[in-house]
């Protein structure tokens, strides 16, 4: 592993409500925050700028929206959208992405969390459903526990759509379910 190169990953996926929480989980990181977050939050396109914009001005850490070939970083949060995966480039971990017309989701949750589920054991990875409407990620997160990586859905209590984490926990039998509260709590832990 390069040297820049982040040790832990942290993968966030969000639809309705999550700009919200999201908001909330990287208020409250640390300045010294470690851990490299990932979000794929359903999202326009053109949304994107604002969003990171906005996350920006509630902490100290970079904030970025994911370009093709952009190398992960450790201490960074990035935004995806498209078809976002991670793969390795020239300089290590990098995010691929391809624009395409037809997803049905802008971020696809599952396409990332299933190609984080490839990545090797020397990468502490995380996966976390946030709320959200519909299915998307409980097919990622599967992927991701079936390789014995720890996954977290939201619950019921804090989540302001609950399909999403739900899904999830139907597919995903040993999956932590935990409030937004706690869900922070542990993310900071992560990168502590």
């Amino acid at each position: 592993m390069k040297h820049s190169e982040p040790k832990t990953l942290i993968f966030i996926g969000a639809s309705t409500g999550g700009p919200g929480h999201i908001q909330k989980i990287i208020h409250a990181l640390p300045p010294d925050f470690s851990a490299t977050i990932i979000i794929a939050q359903h999202i326009g396109d053109e949304y994107i700028p604002s969003f990171v914009k906005q996350l920006q001005q509630v902490t100290t850490l970079s904030v970025v929206a994911v370009t093709d070939q952009l190398a992960v970083l450790p201490g960074h949060i990035y935004i995806c959208s498209f078809m976002t995966r991670l793969g390795f480039g020239t300089m290590g971990l990098a995010f691929e992405q391809k624009i395409q017309e037809m997803e049905r989701y802008n971020p696809d949750i599952d396409s990332l969390f299933e190609s984080a589920a490839l990545l090797p054991r020397a990468y502490k990875t995380t996966g976390i459903i946030l709320t959200g409407v519909g299915d998307d990620g409980a097919k990622g997160i599967k992927a991701l526990s079936d390789k014995g990586r720890p996954c977290i859905a939201e619950s019921e209590d804090t989540a302001v759509v609950y399909g999403m984490p739900f899904q999830a926990k139907l597919l995903v039998k040993n999956i932590s379910v935990k409030p937004l509260g706690n869900i922070i709590q542990t993310i900071k832990l992560l990168g502590g």
